[in-house]
Parts: C-alpha cells; sequence; structure tokens
C-alpha cells in the first residue's frame, strides 16, 4: 500500500509550522493522556484540561498562523489547547467521535500513534517526571532483555520449533545492533554539543547529563551487567552447531515459504551468519565507542579550560569581540556595534612602510656554549614553593581529590561556597575538576545540579552539590 494514501497530506505540517514546538510538545502531552485510558479512547474534555495544565506550568511562544481564522488568536490558555487539538484532528493526527450522549471521545489514528511513539523514543520524553522509575528500569534492562533473551532461546529452549526460535533470535539481534547504534548515535549529538556550546555552565551540564543519560543508562551496563561476554562463546557456538545440521538449516527454511527451496535454506544460512557476524564484530563497535568517549571527556575539558583562559590572550579577546557583534546583530543593531568597535583597531591604508625599517639581514648561526646550564649550579639550587606550584602538574587527579577533601563541610560541598567566596582562577578550575572527579567516582560522590546560578571571574554555570555518600 502507498504510504502517501494512508497519511494525509498535511500530516506534517504542524511540525513544520512557527509553532512547532508547541505542536510537538502537546502532540505528546496528548499521546500520554490517552494511553492511560480505555480502549475506546478518551474524552476530549479530559485532554483539554491535561493540556491546559502543561500550558500553565511549561513556558512558551505562540505565533498567531491564520490572520484570518478567529481561533487561531486564542484568548486563554483553553482556547489555544482547543484549537491545536483541532488542528492536529484537521491534519490527521487524531480523530474526535461523538457518542449518542453527545459526548465527544478522542483517539488518535494509526499513523499518528506510531509517530508519536517515534518522537518519544527520539527525544528520550517517553515518560513522565512520575515514570522516572519505569523509564529507568526500562533503559536498564534494555541490552540485557535482548542478549539474555537471545542466549535463553538458543540453550535454554526444550522446543524442536527451529523456525520459531530462529525468527526471534533473528529479531533481537537486529534490536540489539539497533541499540547499540542508537547508543553511539547519541554520542556522537554529545561530541557535536561541545563544538557548539560556549558557555562553561552549559558544557558542565551537558557533562552531567553525559555522565546520567549516557554511561549510567547504558553504556556502563553494556560494559558490566549486560556485558556481552558473558553469553557470546554459547551463543556463536549454538548458532554454528544450527548452520552445520542440514535438518535443523531446513526446519528454518520454513521461514520463507514463498521461495523454492534452494533459496530459502540459503536463505536461512545467510540469516545464521548474519547474526554470528554481529555478535562477533560488536568488540568493535564497543571499542570505538570508547574512544568517542574519551574523545568528548578531553574535548570537553580542553573547550573548559579554554574558555576559563581565553580573557588573557589575543584570540579570547577577539572572540569577546565576535561574540558581542553576534548577540548585537539578534538584536538588530549591528549598526551600534560595529560604531562600538571601531576604535578598537585601526590600519591606516594610505601609509606607507619603508621596506628598509623593517628588514633586518640573517647572520650565521653559532651554537654559545656558554648559555649551557651547568650541573654545578644546580645543587644549591633551591626551588620555592610558590615556583614549584605554578610549574606543577596543575590539574592531577590527586590534587582534584585533596582539593575536594578540603572544602567538604559535612560530607557537602556547594559549588557557591567556593566559587563566589574565592577570586582566584585557579580554583575556579580546580572546582571543576573536583566535580570531574566525584563524577568519576560515583560510588563514593555524588553531583546534583541545582537551579541557582553563580557567577565570578569570568565564570558563568549552575550552582552544584556534591554529596559524599
Amino acid at each position: 500500500m502507498d504510504l502517501f494514501n494512508i497519511i494525509p497530506e498535511n500530516f506534517f505540517s504542524l511540525l513544520s509550522s512557527k509553532n512547532k514546538k508547541i505542536y510537538q510538545a502537546l502532540i505528546i502531552e496528548t499521546f500520554k493522556v490517552y494511553e492511560t485510558a480505555s480502549i475506546l479512547g478518551i474524552e476530549k474534555k479530559l485532554v483539554v484540561d491535561e493540556l491546559v495544565h502543561y500550558l500553565e506550568t511549561n513556558k512558551y511562544d505562540y505565533a498567531v498562523e491564520d490572520e484570518t481564522d478567529e481561533e487561531a488568536k486564542p484568548n486563554s490558555k483553553r482556547d489555544l489547547a482547543n484549537y491545536c487539538l483541532r488542528r492536529m484532528e484537521e491534519c490527521g493526527w487524531i480523530y474526535v467521535d461523538i457518542t449518542n450522549d453527545y459526548i465527544e471521545i478522542l483517539n488518535f489514528s494509526d499513523a499518528g500513534i506510531i509517530f508519536t511513539e517515534a518522537m518519544m523514543q527520539v527525544i528520550g520524553q517517553g515518560f513522565t517526571i512520575d515514570d522516572a522509575d519505569v523509564e529507568s528500569t526500562y533503559n536498564n534492562r534494555e541490552y540485557q532483555g535482548y542478549i539474555y533473551t537471545i542466549y535463553s532461546l538458543l540453550n535454554n529452549s526444550d522446543s524442536i520449533e527451529y523456525s520459531v526460535i530462529m525468527q526471534e533470535v533473528y529479531r533481537n539481534t537486529k534490536l540489539l545492533l539497533r541499540a547499540i547504534r542508537r547508543l553511539d548515535s547519541r554520542l556522537k549529538n554529545y561530541i557535536s554539543l561541545v563544538f557548539d556550546t560556549l558557555e562553561v555552565k552549559d558544557l558542565m551540564e551537558n557533562l552531567v547529563s553525559y555522565r546520567e543519560n549516557f554511561v549510567e543508562q547504558g553504556y556502563a551496563k553494556l560494559k558490566m551487567s549486560d556485558n556481552i561476554n558473558r553469553y557470546r562463546l554459547r551463543i556463536v557456538s549454538k548458532l554454528e552447531e544450527y548452520e552445520n545440521n542440514f535438518d535443523i538449516v531446513k526446519a528454518i527454511s520454513l521461514n520463507y515459504p514463498n521461495q523454492s527451496e534452494d533459496k530459502a535454506i540459503n536463505h536461512a544460512v545467510r540469516d545464521i551468519d548474519e547474526i554470528i557476524d554481529v555478535f562477533n564484530s560488536l568488540d568493535d563497535m564497543i571499542t570505538e565507542i570508547d574512544e568517542k568517549s574519551k574523545t568528548y571527556i578531553n574535548n570537553t575539558i580542553a573547550k573548559i579550560k579554554f574558555l576559563l583562559s581565553e580573557d588573557d590572550n589575543i584570540i579570547g579577546k577577539v572572540n569577546a569581540i565576535l561574540k558581542y557583534v553576534r548577540e548585537t546583530n539578534k538584536e538588530g543593531k549591528i549598526d551600534k556595534a560595529l560604531r562600538q568597535i571601531n576604535n578598537i583597531y585601526k590600519l591606516e591604508s594610505n601609509r606607507a612602510i619603508s621596506e628598509a625599517s623593517i628588514y633586518i639581514p640573517r647572520g650565521a648561526y653559532k651554537h654559545n656554549y656558554n648559555l649551557m646550564l651547568d650541573d654545578s649550579a644546580l645543587f644549591d639550587f633551591d626551588i620555592e614553593s610558590d615556583f614549584y606550584r605554578q610549574y606543577q602538574t596543575p590539574y592531577s587527579e590527586e590534587v582534584a581529590q585533596k582539593f575536594l577533601l578540603e572544602h567538604l563541610k559535612d560530607n557537602r560541598l556547594y559549588g557557591s561556597d567556593v566559587i563566589l567566596y574565592d577570586t582566584d582562577e585557579n580554583t575556579c578550575m580546580l572546582t571543576i575538576y573536583a566535580i570531574l572527579y566525584a563524577l568519576d567516582y560515583q560510588d563514593d560522590y555524588e553531583v546534583l545540579v541545582l537551579d541557582k546560578k553563580i557567577e565570578n571571574v569570568g565564570l558563568r554555570m549552575k550552582d552544584f552539590l556534591i554529596r559524599r555518600k
């Protein structure tokens, strides 16, 4: 069947309109309420009440789409909720039936369900705050579920329905591979955010999010509790045993009834080989994710160090000028920005510079042995503590640990207690490294991001709490 015979022509117009973010949020909110109802649907007025509550508790910007449509100019949040539901119905995301008692019942269309679930999966917000435990359980069991299902089907099944077993093994292998690819894709997104992020506070928030949502919810499980190596040998051995048994291969070939016997058998062997190849190549995939993870951490730390020290170098000053021009341009005041920076530098194009005035002949090079250090002079050389602190490895793990332990009060360290009362740039940098240290040792410490914002010596970030367990 043709896809465009199923999906209305204006189905995606909501997600490309001026108010696409509002529509996306309200479609998802509507779907969450719809899923709690019976199989026959949910009363439209209940959905409206939920959407009004959502609009009252979240910020949004609404732009009038059609000046000729009075409903497109809502006077209240309830009017806006009703208008958005009407637009969702017009575009084929939902449909509304009226019962004999004149009650409006809302249901999602088939395409609406599929695409809403896809949106929720892509943005990772398929559950409400109240369902955080459900989401965590789902994510934590994802890899373990696929791997253990494959292992159990191949090794613990008393059934001789090889065609059914192979169907489920093949399906779960595809789901496992897709989950790992999603993990890799999420990591690439974090890496790209480093280059697009210009504030230290945003880099730190991304780093905490990376640890909580990427490492803890997926990657750590894949490396530890869901480690593929625990099951891979027996899975691959069993698949090879299937492949070498003609009767089993012939039984699996029944999954392809529309093909000739020879083609069906070849198809069955090809499927077994494909699954074996996936399990044999998973180590390479995980190694690649390891390397990307290291790249993300290193790039984030390098960017933070650069942003904290950029005011002291020429590159930092040029960046500050360009940032000012960019922000002023966003306000539509580019002329003002150009006038402001016009007097910062000035090159006179009509001034002639004599070539002779800057030319210095290059002389012959002669090694000067007087510049060599005399070893005997080092015996009485006393390294002062200030000199040593200046040239020591500044932000090693030991230094970060010592800084953290020194500033813990009642096993707690608030960022505002340090950054707001110490203007030393080195202290700010050590505070950030203390966060990184605590994130690396989550068995001993917990890091929480707070809503309060703090600012000092050019550093702007959200306040945080490091709590010793």
